[in-house]
């Protein structure tokens, strides 16, 4: 293969007027006419796909077995699929379980050797179907394995994957002559490290990693209402369309909202949308029909629009890799772009939690295969939970990790112990955490730092760069106002956390069973739909709500104005309450009782005492997951001589799991009450 043959693939691909950036031509020869195994570390936007697609059509040319492509970002890695077909006449299939309905022809494909690319995620390998029905028939046909974002297979990079320790073994089987390309944009010296020793015999191809076109600033700004303000002020004054990103899916909508109602075309984006409004909302930012898409990290990694012209975010990310990654989404095709980040040590309080959250405790391991050890069936995942005091986020991470480490075996009908012994892994799972840790500090550093702000990322990430950029906001002066300038702008994001955070707190509908199983609430039992007037902690009446929970004093008035308000003006449940009770405390705290007696009198209704605690209970914060926390509750009141037969106003401070009120409502319910109306003062974060 010649480099002539490459480089009209090229412009087919790109244009007339397309050439070989530096090292893509080295690593297509290395790969077809050397059989190569390689790791490609180069930044977002240099063009992998460029090069394993060519490479592909090369190795389909001679005669080669498909393209085996292993990547995390099925959803984003379309558009690139589909290039490749439309440009370079590729046949690309996925196998996912959202397209269960192709799979049986994505099959045959692969068999029959009509199938050029077939792109499956790391989890596919854990299925056993797929592993003798497709990865059999492909092993000794395989033209090229490619590892996309090949940093999840190191325990260092900041995304590891448990499945992907799988490649390894995949690698072990596969003959050597087959080509291998291992991509990523976010390895150091140590990930590349790590990476090289589970996959022996990889040619490291690392270029420079930081794109040229890129304006860097970054601006302290504690307050969320401030920083609301200053989108406000400067999103005008940046180029073309952008990424706002936030850390949580309640922060992506609560912005959003904001930027539209300041005459901006925004849009919401976040990994609790199905793929077809992803599909939609991505499609608009590529035609530049919205000002900026506001999202969280599903739209990362695999998004490709050359003209993005800005990235901004709202909340610092909890390390500099991840930061690295979003800001490359832009300026991949222009002269000049702008990252801009926001950040204060509120952001701190998000991070620490993933940080501390990231690996289950030796207890939960413990609790999850004593569990399947004692059970003479396979246990589905809920099963687990039911048996546990283990979050469903931590039961998940605990089988995701046994899984791959052979202690447990998925089946048909759920989860089985193997033979295999198992041992909690403390000095590794220390050391990641402790790494952790340290890029938390990194990231706080490089807000702070006087220094290059283009360079520090490059040192991070065991750059090239020998000189400062001269471009980003420490070496050429600030590019936008580091501070609002309309204090009145504050004011008004201050009223928007106010008049948007409430959230509906929805009726449950089914009550789990002790023995299995779940039994439906009866309407006449369960309360309606409630009512959350704030989010615990956000500007404004969340902040109130934190500061003065658990005070030896009452609740500010503040706070007890505005949820009559909310509840006359913005809710107005039909039929409206004609009385107020309140949750009872097993610690006869008279927080809440006063509460929802000043909510009543601000309502003109009369406050009853009308339930009481009549078991003890562990705190609710401190049970991991529903299944848990509903029995915690169950029969833990009884109604006294002062119920009403009429709706009623349900009062208490937060909510989370929705079942401290729920078995308070049903106890009303089944005692002769009328509608039961939850209301809480704040939602508290589930991250």
């Amino acid at each position: 293969m010649s480099r002539a043959q490459a480089q009209q693939l090229l412009e087919r691909s790109i244009g007339q007027d397309a050439d070989f950036r530096p090292h893509q031509w080295e690593a297509i020869e290395g790969l077809v006419n050397n059989q190569e195994r390689q790791l490609l570390v180069q930044r977002t936007g240099w063009g992998k796909s460029t090069v394993y697609f060519i490479a592909t059509k090369l190795l389909r040319e001679r005669g080669a077995g498909p393209t085996l492509i292993i990547s995390p970002l099925l959803a984003l890695m379309r558009n690139q699929i589909e290039d490749a077909e439309q440009q370079l006449g590729l046949d690309g299939w996925t196998i996912n379980s959202n397209n269960t309905e192709e799979w049986d022809e994505a099959k045959q494909r692969v068999v029959d050797g009509q199938c050029d690319i077939l792109l499956i995620s790391p989890e596919r390998l854990s299925k056993q179907e797929f592993r003798e029905e497709i990865l059999m028939e492909m092993e000794d046909d395989v033209g090229l394995l490619v590892i996309d974002e090949a940093h999840c297979i190191s325990d260092w990079g900041h995304d590891f994957r448990p499945d992907y320790r799988r490649i390894r073994r995949i690698l072990q089987e596969l003959p050597s002559q087959i080509p291998v390309a291992a991509t990523t944009a976010t390895a150091n010296d140590r990930v590349v490290d790590d990476v090289t020793a589970q996959i022996p015999d990889l040619r490291v191809i690392r270029g420079a990693l930081v794109r040229d076109s890129l304006k860097i600033q970054t601006i302290t700004m504690d307050s969320r209402a401030s920083r609301l303000a200053w989108l406000a002020e400067n999103l005008d004054d940046l180029p073309s369309a952008g990424i706002v990103y936030c850390l949580t899916t309640d922060e992506v909508e609560m912005v959003a909202k904001w930027l539209t109602q300041q005459g901006f075309t925004a849009k919401p984006y976040h990994g609790g949308m199905d793929g077809d409004r992803r599909e939609g909302l991505e499609a608009q930012l590529l035609a530049n029909e919205v000002d900026a898409l506001v999202a969280t990290n599903a739209l990362g990694m695999g998004f490709n629009k050359p003209d993005l012209g800005w990235v901004v975010h709202f909340q610092r990310p909890p390390n500099l890799i991840r930061y690295y990654q979003e800001i490359g989404r832009a300026g991949r095709g222009l002269d000049e772009a702008y990252a801009l980040m926001l950040s204060g040590e509120e952001d701190d309080e998000i991070a620490e939690y993933f940080i501390e959250e990231a690996f289950p405790e030796p207890a939960d391991f413990e609790a999850v295969l004593q569990t399947l050890e004692e059970s003479d069936d396979p246990l589905y995942k809920n099963d687990v939970l039911k048996r546990t005091n283990v979050s469903w986020k931590v039961v998940t991470k605990c089988l995701d990790i046994l899984r791959v480490e052979n202690a447990v075996l998925r089946v048909d009908d759920g989860f089985e112990r193997t033979s295999k012994e198992w041992e909690y892994d403390h000095e590794r799972f220390e050391s990641i955490t402790e790494q952790r840790w340290r890029e938390l500090a990194q990231i706080q550093e490089f807000v702070d730092t006087d220094g290059c702000l283009t360079k520090y990322i490059d040192d991070v990430l065991d750059g090239t760069m020998e000189a400062a950029c001269g471009q980003c906001a420490s070496c050429a002066g600030e590019f936008l106002p580091s501070t609002v300038q309309n204090e009145e702008l504050v004011d008004k994001a201050v009223e928007h956390y106010r008049s948007a955070s409430w959230s509906v707190i929805s009726a449950r509908y089914y009550d789990p069973d002790r023995d299995g199983g779940r039994s439906k609430i009866a309407p006449s039992r369960k309360p309606a739909d409630g009512r959350a007037l704030t989010v615990y902690g956000d500007p404004g009446l969340g902040e109130l709500v934190r500061q003065q929970q658990g005070s030896d004093e009452p609740y500010g008035q503040e706070l007890v104005e505005a949820a009559v308000e909310h509840i006359q003006t913005v809710w107005e449940p039909t039929p409206a309450p004609t009385w107020v009770t309140a949750i009872p405390s097993q610690d006869e705290d008279a927080q809440v009782a006063d509460l929802a007696s000043r909510i009543a009198d601000g309502l003109g209704l009369p406050f009853e005492t009308a339930l009481r605690k009549v078991s003890q209970t562990d705190p609710q914060h401190e049970l991991s997951n529903s299944y848990q926390k509903r029995w915690n509750v169950e029969g833990a009141f009884e109604v006294t001589e002062a119920v009403r037969s009429d709706p009623v106003l349900l009062v208490d401070e937060t909510v989370n799991s929705r079942w401290t009120l729920t078995e308070a409502g049903m106890t009303l319910r089944d005692n002769d009450s009328g509608a039961v109306y939850p209301f809480v003062l704040a939602k508290r974060n589930t991250w």
